[in-house]
């Protein structure tokens, strides 16, 4: 049987609809999720969702919406051009409220993306170029600042500028990165208010065989930050740790990897404030089925508790994926024990077929099954 993938989920997760399939074409079949279901440890069903799907004559996906317990909670809504090429997309959340919106050029590139925050406020504005990549980022939440991005012939960012406001949107100061080929800041000009400009950070990499040493000099030109890293042989980064120099070499940061004999990463460990280790487990057929995320966390006994009462516990996540990359299965564990589990279905659809029509699945029956379990 196909293997079942999963995850661990202490509230429930919405899917992201746009990303499960593609959107709309009247050739082929498109997967696309049908039913989501959570569960409490013991096989209850604690949650459900649906989706309905609309189709315009030529096949295409012109209405996904998401249903959660019943209740409209997300719904995406498309435009199409006469040869089905995607003029424009709107995402809603809590319903009707306005989260996304996108507009493409006339061969189906995404060209702007508008967010807006739960008021309907503009919260963030995005320019692409004709490979996706953001050249221009305006955010207004919290502070306004403006990001414009350069990349090479090869689609490598290697400059950035960015420009902040105060409140009256004043120019407070500006700053410009340079990066190197892997995308590490190399260099960073700062300009205040009254346009003086200084280097603020720039970066000195010193390289011995299979290991990199990367400095980060601050403008009083002393060295602010030290990065050690180790690769193997085929490039892979191994260990990479950052040190606070200026406050007695303390440790900021740490990160560790181990690959299999093909070159898949199956081992990472990330510490900062707290130390997250991950798993990685791949089908025979190569792809990534199965991500364990382990996580040391401080939890209060009562939830609304006094958190002095909060004892060290180690809480747990596991992913399993399908051959598409798609989640259909996620667990969570408290100290080893599994307290909860969801399951995604998805179902294969000519979209040909449904010219025209609704595909609405909130009129399936729900009921605990083998699809609910993991199969290896």
């Amino acid at each position: 049987m196909k293997r079942l993938l999963s995850v661990i989920l202490t509230a429930v997760c919405l899917v992201n609809l746009a990303a499960c399939g593609s959107f709309g074409s009247s050739k082929g079949s498109v997967k696309l999720p049908a039913v989501y279901l959570s569960y409490y440890a013991d096989g209850g069903l604690s949650a459900y969702g649906e989706y309905v799907y609309e189709f315009d004559k030529a096949g295409n996906i012109v209405s996904e919406s998401y249903y959660y317990g019943g209740i409209l909670t997300d719904r995406t809504e498309r435009n199409y051009t006469d040869s089905g090429i995607i003029v424009n997309e709107s995402v809603y959340g809590r319903g009707d409220k306005l989260q996304s919106y996108k507009e493409f050029d006339e061969e189906g590139n995404l060209l702007k993306e508008t967010v807006y925050d739960y008021l309907g406020e503009v919260e963030e504005y995005r320019e692409y170029n004709e490979e996706g990549l953001v050249v221009y980022r305006e955010v207004f939440a919290y502070s306004h600042y403006i990001i414009r991005f350069e990349y090479d012939e090869n689609g490598n960012l290697f400059k950035q500028y960015e420009v902040d406001y105060d409140e009256n949107d004043t120019v407070k100061f500006s700053y410009e990165d340079t990066f190197d080929e892997e995308g590490n800041t190399i260099n960073r000009v700062v300009t205040d208010v009254d346009g003086n400009s200084f280097v603020a950070r720039q970066m000195v990499v010193e390289t011995e065989g299979n290991k990199r040493t990367v400095y980060e000099i601050g403008k009083d030109d002393e060295v602010r930050y030290r990065t050690e890293e180790e690769y193997d042989d085929n490039g892979n980064l191994l260990a990479k740790t950052t040190y606070v120099v200026y406050d007695d070499d303390r440790v900021l940061s740490h990160e560790e990897y181990t690959y299999d004999e093909e070159g898949r990463m199956i081992h990472k460990i990330y510490e900062f404030t707290d130390v997250t280790e991950t798993e990685y487990e791949y089908a025979d057929e190569g792809y990534l089925y199965k991500e364990s995320i382990i996580t040391g966390k401080y939890i209060s006994p009562e939830i609304y508790g006094d958190l002095s009462n909060a004892v060290f516990t180690e809480c747990t996540q596991v992913y399993f994926y399908d051959a598409d990359g798609d989640k259909v299965r996620s667990e969570y564990y408290v100290d080893g024990k599994l307290t909860s589990y969801s399951v995604w279905e998805f179902e294969n659809v000519d979209p040909a077929k449904e010219q025209g029509n609704v595909l609405d699945y909130r009129d399936e029956e729900r009921k605990l099954d083998e699809r609910a379990y993991i199969v290896y």
